[in-house]
């Protein structure tokens, strides 16, 4: 279960310079097909921590075309995460810990994000079987089935309102979505993350849904996702789920569709679809691979609602497949 303490650090007084912490919001416009990221990664073991402020107005297929991009990668990192400020210009407070943030960012060329996150739940502890069916007992398990490995040993994702304003290139928009943010802890090297993904949806203050899958870019797109975690919020409340099926398609890292269904621990089995209105390649981390996209989701009985589909896969993985076609090529054409 999460407490208030767990906005803060986790780590031991030894720990080393692959542990880290991250803290991730997002905000979307879907009537401008605008979709905002703010991510954090701190290493106390360095100590260093990386800011990401990214702002998509169209589907892109590479970072140029993005409307905004502020990435720092070796900034001091904070003394503490419940309230901080860092010298790129973003200041995060947890009002009301775990569940209600204050977010401000001023950039350049005149960008402003401001906005409060309030949460719409209890915050969904992935290693918490109250929370997640999913839930595994030993470490090593919870690891194995935790998406991002031991990159998750402590996770929690928290569905909330946000209301605020983004100024962007000389014009002022009004922020008011439904949003999912989350806070994770534990060992994650920069290099060998494991492939997987992390979305969600939302209709309203009432209903949204949101998941954690395994990725395995080597399989058929049918068979390629697996469940690893996730929950149906309806009404404040949270259902675990139990199964979940996808299909998603993409150009190069770019997520353009995807088809869910998932079903939660009630019985309940809900339908979707979802095509990409704004996003591209994210470099979060240098030797990853990622896709973020704003979706339009659609369930199967007629609701609309938006929200964000992303997946990371390893520059590592990638490149073992890309040599094995190598050495087969290599091999038919020395034969």
């Amino acid at each position: 279960m999460i407490s208030a303490a767990d906005v803060e650090y986790h780590h031991s007084p030894d720990v080393d310079h692959t542990y880290a912490e991250t803290n991730w919001f997002c905000f979307n416009i879907p009537e401008e097909k605008l979709l905002g990221i703010i991510y954090t990664v701190s290493r106390k073991g360095v100590p260093a921590i990386s800011c990401d402020v990214a702002i998509y107005g169209a589907l892109v297929d590479n970072r140029a075309e993005s409307l905004y991009f502020d990435s720092q990668q070796m900034l001091p990192a904070p003394a503490k995460l419940s309230k901080y400020t860092l010298p790129s210009g973003l200041s995060v407070e947890a009002v009301n810990p775990p569940r209600d943030y204050r977010v401000d960012y001023v950039g350049y060329d005149g960008c402003e994000i401001h906005f409060d996150f309030k949460g719409l739940m209890e915050p969904f502890d992935i290693h918490d079987p109250n929370h997640s069916p999913k839930a595994a007992k030993t470490v090593a398990e919870q690891h194995a089935g935790a998406g991002m490995g031991s990159g998750y040993g402590g996770h929690f994702d928290l569905t909330g309102h946000i209301s605020g304003t983004l100024k962007l290139r000389g014009q002022e928009y009004r922020l008011d979505c439904v949003e999912t943010m989350d806070h994770s802890w534990g060992r994650r090297a920069e290099i060998h993350v494991p492939s997987m993904g992390w979305s969600h949806a939302h209709w309203s203050k009432d209903f949204a849904i949101k998941w954690i899958n395994h990725w395995d870019p080597d399989k058929p797109l049918d068979i390629a996702q697996t469940l690893a975690h996730g929950y149906v919020m309806e009404n404040g409340q949270t259902y675990g789920l139990v199964d979940a099926k996808y299909r998603t398609n993409r150009l190069g890292a770019t997520i353009l569709s995807m088809e869910v269904e998932v079903t939660d621990k009630r019985g309940k089995t809900f339908r979707f679809v979802g095509t990409a209105q704004a996003g591209g390649p994210w470099i979060c981390y240098m030797s990853a691979l990622v896709g973020a996209s704003l979706m339009r989701w659609q369930l199967d009985d007629g609701r609309v609602g938006y929200g964000l589909a992303s997946e990371i896969t390893s520059m590592q993985q990638l490149t073992r497949k890309h040599g094995r076609r190598w050495n087969q090529a290599s091999a038919h054409i020395t034969a």
